[in-house]
């Protein structure tokens, strides 16, 4: 399985939310390299990191949806609602079965694909609204 490579992700040029989106893709690579050599303890631990980011990344903005008034703000954050879901279902799998292939295609087929999609469609339209409220990049964290 191949890792993410960071100048892939599209830049939304709303700080937070590019660097979100960074850490995300260094976790992902850890959790990658970690199944790949099979190193089944670690596996979990690196899983429930990546969660926990995406939990408070996706806090973060939810947060600036709800202070710029962000129209489809419950359509994304079902979104969000629902990978974490997924990302929690895919974990008890693994703790259950340690299955490494199965593993490996939720994240080099479901989650690359997911990840790509969702910063190219409901990420850039509210990064773009959140740049029009605050009219200008938005740096903080």
């Amino acid at each position: 399985m191949s890792q993410f490579n960071k100048d892939t992700i599209p830049q939304v040029e709303v700080g937070f939310m590019d660097e979100d989106h960074h850490t995300a893709v260094d976790l992902m690579n850890e959790l990658i390299s970690l199944a790949k050599d099979r190193e089944s303890e670690r596996v979990s631990d690196a899983f429930n990191a990546l969660i926990q980011h995406n939990i408070e990344h996706f806090s973060r903005e939810e947060v600036e949806m709800i202070l710029c008034g962000f129209p489809p703000y419950d359509c994304h954050k079902g979104e969000h609602k629902r990978v974490i879901m997924e990302m929690q279902t895919e974990l008890e799998h693994w703790n259950n079965t340690g299955d490494v292939e199965h593993l490996y295609h939720y994240l080099s087929n479901t989650m690359v694909s997911w990840f790509h999609n969702h910063i190219n469609t409901m990420d850039t339209v509210t990064a773009s609204f959140i740049k029009r409220f605050h009219g200008k990049e938005l740096d903080t964290h």
